[in-house]
């Protein structure tokens, strides 16, 4: 039987703020105490609370765009509380918030959770608003709190696995992607990844008439060209319903090639060809996941240093890129950063 949750007044700050104080002292006699996190979501995923607690969060509340769907939705997720506005979160016993909508809801969520003390979380990379990121990103360095993006590039086991042998290929030359994902969040997704693969990007063009090769197959033109620090040619092509899981992605060096297709893995060099085959991601949203354990180990042992994953740092420069390959589709041409 489905239990109605308590739909939870706004009430003095200063309460949830002594409550989070006290939290941190009795979290170093017990470490292992579960991390109190608060759910903002538009219900566009309703595995989100069910993501966040098999990484070991204990969903505590949640906040919808109205207050009825605020304690319909946390009924169906199994959550024991449901808030009527955002005030009511913001002063309520918790200690992090997941935020799963799209701007400028999210962007308005961030920051004043940044604001009262709350380690902040982003369910996926949709908060546009440079002057949130930066803001968000400060105020939580300055309080350590952790500020973390779920990313599905940063828990896919080939790009940790690409991202460790790239430094044996040499000197890089090129990285031809077919089929990645569109849309804004399919670009910060292989955006992020070019950087970790491949460093700094330097130029950006989104202009068909200005791109170094028009097509990489028959049915795959180039809509986007990056030119790395490492001097590395980067030319993608962005297809309806591609995903990194499905794209083909081929690195090159002068010392050998690295060609990932999902789980497979081939390495091509004066050896002969590597073949590896990595490990399935052990749930469907695993950048979540990983970003998860990121804000709980943050939490544990109360020091947002030891976050390992995309920051709103990587969601700014990403965002920035982003908006250089706007101006280059516009104007036509290559935009240097």
């Amino acid at each position: 039987m489905t239990t109605l949750p308590e739909l939870v007044p706004p009430r003095d700050p200063a309460l949830s703020a002594s409550w989070r104080e006290l939290r941190r002292l009795v979290r170093r006699r017990e470490p292992d105490l579960p991390l109190a996190m608060a759910l903002v979501t538009d219900g566009s995923d309703s595995t989100t609370a069910g993501v966040l607690r098999d990484a070991g969060v204990a969903v505590v509340g949640l906040l919808a765009p109205e207050p009825l769907e605020s304690l319909a939705w946390a009924a169906e997720a199994g959550v024991p509380r449901a808030y009527a506005d955002l005030l009511a979160l913001l002063s309520d016993d918790i200690e992090a918030v997941c935020v799963e909508m799209p701007p400028p809801g999210s962007d308005i969520v961030a920051r004043r959770a940044a604001e009262i003390g709350l380690h902040v979380l982003l369910a996926g990379p949709a908060t546009a608003e440079a002057e949130t990121l930066r803001a968000v990103a400060d105020l939580a360095e300055e309080a350590d709190l952790a500020h973390v993006v779920a990313l599905d590039g940063r828990a896919w086991p080939a790009a940790t696995h690409v991202a460790a042998t790239v430094p044996s290929l040499g000197r890089l030359t090129q990285m031809t992607v077919v089929g990645a994902p569109t849309g804004p969040t399919g670009r910060v997704e292989i955006i992020d990844l070019t950087m970790r693969w491949c460093g700094e990007i330097l130029a950006v063009c989104a202009d068909p008439a200005a791109m170094p090769a028009p097509t990489l197959a028959p049915d795959a033109p180039v809509t986007l060209a990056l030119l790395s620090a490492s001097g590395a040619t980067v030319l993608i092509n962005e297809r309806m319903g591609g995903n990194l899981g499905t794209a083909t992605i081929t690195v090159c060096g002068d010392s050998g090639r690295i060609v990932v297709q999902g789980r497979r893995v081939r390495r091509q060099d004066d050896t002969g060809v590597h073949d590896l085959l990595l490990p399935t991601p052990p749930t469907a949203r695993p950048g979540l996941m990983e970003a998860t354990y990121d804000v709980v180990r943050a939490t544990e042992l109360d020091d947002a240093r030891l976050v390992r994953g995309a920051t709103f740092h990587d969601l700014l420069t990403a965002n920035r890129l982003i908006a250089a390959a706007r101006t280059s589709h516009q104007r036509g041409g290559w935009v240097e950063l």
